[in-house]
């Protein structure tokens, strides 16, 4: 019979001719065949499923073998044996390299008539190794996905035995970041973005049957995504396994991460970097949400200058997903967080306002049911930050011409959602005291009260603060349990980044910074001051770095594989007085002359409070002194 298929399908016979005789052959299934024969009959049936020159021998080869493997079921259970099965996976069949898709849909097929037979369960006990090797190897989306349908309908063919089932996951997310759609064309997209949603949902199948193996993947998603490794960046991808993640694991999950001493600024400015950068990703449900519980988290152990680098590094990446109606939803609450709770400086929303205009205008135009709503929810929006910052008319004349025949907010809802939006309101017990002290100026900065003659104090303090990558340096420093003058700087820097306060009281940096020859209550000069503090600082950075060249080094944990508690930055294990930003590699050393050879010429009336200036370039003010 084989011979005569052989022979049939190679034929140059007319098309209808030869599945007359094809529908022969399969209802010749049911008579009695020899186990040679039936051998035969798989051998060739298995090589034009795989090798057919067309669809028609795929065809053919798929209907016989199903027909006869129905009637001759033990036969077939022999031909798929465990040899074959893994001689398939490892050496490939014929010209088809073993990585080709094609493998794992016959497979798919032999399982499926072998079901309800004994010989499956060799089968999948052989699967288990191999679909774990396979998956270390790092697969393609498409083999992937073909592979997820499989273990899908088979799940006894999932690893499970001695922890597999968490090292299988585990491995299936790392092989998800490496997924790449390297076309544009809206067909592929739609067949990546199935493939990658394939891949999720069979891990969402593994979680619900094996609690266990969630956390360790999560885990891995985290060392995966907080990598500072340059020459690798992490699959948008990953976002598909959000919506997956139990929404109740929010709040156990981001306490844990940003408490945990061994996660470095670093890694956790790439990881909510890259989370922003899953609002791009279609139909992922709940990822603003746990973006939101991280900007939270943050501002709830003041880890407020990872929340500026990153709104000024995102906020223009996020307002831009407005634009998509598939993704703007949640685009727009996270935005809404990022904006409100940037409460110290108009520079983020500074970096949006060009676009208001345009957005506007679009939303009227579109003509989607949801876009008058949207619209509303984005001009109250915009009224509040234009409120938080009404200093800058000329900035706005053209967004209120856009948006003036729409519901305005009353300025008692506008007051309320910026002060419940405030990071100090997120990070502070004490937070509703301070708000009902006097607010910001519209400047939205906070300025020092003159002490007694400490103008001079106060106008170094400003300008140091303003000087972004110098106040970016001096936020970062890892200080705890010290009482230098530096912790002390520190301490007032982020006070004055986010307090609420229309004006605050130096005292406690004054008593510490004055020099000993300063009479106070009287006139100094800012000059010789500013010398004073810069000698301390770098006096203290060298004590600081000698403790800590004293310690023995760590040594690094690369962030593959490993758990959350021990996820770290390669080359991020910096002591205490290398601790730098990105645009900030200065030490106090490096500003320490040039800083103390300026002449600030600010106005010193005495018993008059200081304040910043309204609108603070982007670049910081005192440029020779951060170089």
């Amino acid at each position: 019979m084989d011979k005569i298929l052989e022979a049939l399908v190679t034929s140059s016979h007319p098309l209808p001719v030869k599945r007359a005789i094809v529908r022969k052959v399969v209802e010749a299934a049911e008579k009695e065949v020899t186990e040679e024969q039936c051998h035969a009959l798989y051998a060739l049936t298995t090589r034009l499923i795989l090798l057919g020159e067309d669809a028609f021998q795929r065809q053919t080869g798929q209907q016989v073998q199903e027909a006869y493997a129905r009637y001759h079921r033990d036969e077939f259970a022999r031909f798929v044996s465990k040899d074959f099965v893994l001689g398939l996976l490892q050496q490939g069949y014929g010209p088809l390299d073993r990585h080709h898709p094609a493998l794992i849909d016959f497979l798919h097929g032999c399982l499926r008539l072998l079901i309800s037979c004994p010989a499956v369960l060799e089968v999948a006990a052989a699967l288990q190794t191999e679909v774990l090797r396979l998956v270390c190897e790092r697969p393609k989306p498409v083999l992937c996905a073909r592979l997820a349908a499989l273990l899908a309908d088979f799940p006894q063919c999932v690893p499970r035995d001695k922890g597999q089932g968490a090292l299988f996951c585990q491995q299936l997310v790392r092989t998800m970041s490496h997924f790449q759609c390297t076309t544009s064309q809206e067909k592929d997209l739609r067949e990546f973005v199935a493939q990658v949603n394939r891949v999720s949902e069979l891990l969402q199948g593994i979680w619900k049957a094996e609690p266990a193996a969630l956390l360790p993947s999560l885990q891995e998603v985290f060392a995966i995504i907080s990598s500072t490794d340059p020459a690798f960046e992490p699959s948008i991808s990953l976002a598909s396994l959000v919506q997956h993640i139990p929404l109740q694991m929010i709040a156990v999950l981001i306490k844990s991460l940003t408490t945990d001493h061994n996660v470095k600024d670093a890694s956790m400015t790439k990881a909510l970097c890259r989370m922003i950068d899953w609002l791009s990703w279609p139909l992922a449900n709940h990822v603003d949400t746990w973006v939101i519980a991280l900007l939270k988290g943050l501002a709830s152990v003041q880890k407020f200058t990872i929340l500026i680098d990153v709104t000024l590094l995102k906020i223009e990446l996020v307002f831009n997903r407005l634009w998509y109606p598939i993704v703007r939803q949640g685009a727009l609450v996270v935005l809404s967080h990022m904006l409100l709770s940037f409460q110290h400086s108009p520079e983020a929303f500074h970096l949006v306002v060009p676009h208001v205009v345009q957005l506007v205008q679009s939303l009227r135009g579109d003509g989607l049911p949801t876009s008058k709503a949207f619209l509303l929810q984005f001009t109250e929006l915009i009224h509040c930050m234009m409120y938080q910052y009404s200093g800058f008319p000329d900035l706005y004349d053209s967004i209120l011409e856009a948006i003036k025949d729409l519901p305005k907010p009353s300025e008692e809802k506008i007051k309320l959602i910026l002060n419940q939006s405030a990071w100090t309101s997120q990070s502070n017990l004490f937070a509703p005291g301070l708000m009902q002290l006097a607010g910001k100026s519209e400047t939205g900065k906070t300025g020092l009260v003159n002490l007694g003659n400490t103008c001079y104090m106060n106008s170094v303090i400003q300008t140091l603060f303003m000087a972004t990558d110098f106040r970016r340096h001096v936020l970062s420093l890892q200080l705890n349990g010290s009482n230098t003058l530096m912790k002390k700087l520190q301490l007032l820097f982020a006070f004055l980044a986010h307090t609420q306060r229309a004006a605050y009281a130096p005292r406690n940096f004054f008593e510490a910074s004055r020099p000993p020859w300063f009479t106070v209550g009287s006139q100094q000069d800012c000059s010789e001051y500013l010398r004073f503090l810069l000698d301390r600082l770098h006096e203290e950075e060298k004590a600081l770095r000698a403790l800590a060249e004293a310690k023995p080094k760590h040594s690094e944990v690369s962030p593959s594989d490993q758990s959350l508690n021990s996820t770290q930055d390669a080359g991020a294990d910096q002591s205490l007085s290398s601790t730098q930003d990105a645009g900030a590699d200065q030490s106090i050393s490096s500003i320490q002359d040039a800083g103390a050879e300026q002449s600030i010429s600010f106005t010193q009336d005495a018993g008059a409070a200081q304040t910043p200036h309204a609108a603070p370039p982007r670049r910081p003010l005192m440029a020779s002194v951060t170089g």
